[in-house]
């Protein structure tokens, strides 16, 4: 596909006014962190990844790009969608329940708690996602589609602030490359900031020490093959759905 000047300079533009919105927030939430009032633990996790989603929604207004995405996306009825990307696992963590921490403050059932704190996570992932995959991928149809992959990449690893030169981070450079590549093909697919938002939650919540660690793998695993199945045979089912209905 072509793209002439015009709209290639104003993806770029609608870029910059995203990201710089969502480097400012992540630096005031992370960095000044404005957030230390909030007394909620859980809240505090949601609003740290919500830079990118209001700098997608403005750019959206100020440029008049149209959303292509939704919560279900392709995978209606969005009731289904709910279950099957949500509800599952976050019933899942409420059967494993969480533990205390210096960063996280339980005042409720640990079991309660670990579906509150699963259930954030997966919001917290949601509203990033709305920006790098609903708003940020679909702006960058204008360049090759690995070059694509790298912006993302490199951009999502400056929005976390975290710039030392460790192992670590470069394990997770590339982590954000894979990533990028298959929660990528998995928005392409699906349109749906729910499926990529939950395969986004699948790194944050792996990587919480709060949980037991054995059955958050278990959990998490369950949950990653319901997803990929629903996803893969979503068009077969649907169609034989429609063929009985009618």
């Amino acid at each position: 596909m072509r793209f002439s000047q015009k709209s290639v300079n104003n993806k770029i533009f609608a870029i910059i006014v995203f990201y710089s919105i969502a480097i400012l927030l992540r630096y005031l939430t992370s960095k000044i962190n404005i957030l230390k009032s909030i007394d909620s633990s859980f809240l505090q996790i949601v609003l740290q990844g919500i830079g990118p989603a209001i700098g997608a929604l403005v750019a959206f207004k100020l440029f008049g790009i149209k959303l292509s995405y939704s919560l279900a996306g392709k995978l209606k009825p969005f009731l289904l969608s709910l279950i099957i990307f949500v509800i599952i696992p976050v019933i899942g963590f409420a059967i494993i329940g969480v533990h205390e921490s210096k960063n996280l403050k339980i005042t409720t059932n640990p079991f309660i708690a670990s579906a509150k704190l699963s259930f954030f996570y997966i919001i917290y992932s949601i509203l990033e996602e709305i920006g790098w995959r609903a708003f940020l991928q679909e702006q960058l149809t204008f360049v090759n589609k690995y070059v694509k992959i790298l912006l993302i990449a490199t951009l999502w690893f400056v929005w976390h602030l975290n710039f030392a030169l460790t192992t670590s981070n470069f394990i997770f450079f590339l982590i954000l490359v894979f990533a990028s590549w298959g929660i990528g093909k998995i928005g392409d697919i699906t349109k749906s900031i729910m499926a990529v938002g939950v395969f986004h939650a699948f790194y944050n919540l792996i990587s919480i020490g709060n949980f037991p660690t054995e059955g958050k793998y278990f959990v998490l695993s369950f949950s990653a093959v319901i997803w990929i199945l629903y996803i893969t045979f979503y068009d077969k089912v649907n169609k034989k759905f429609m063929n009985v209905k009618k």
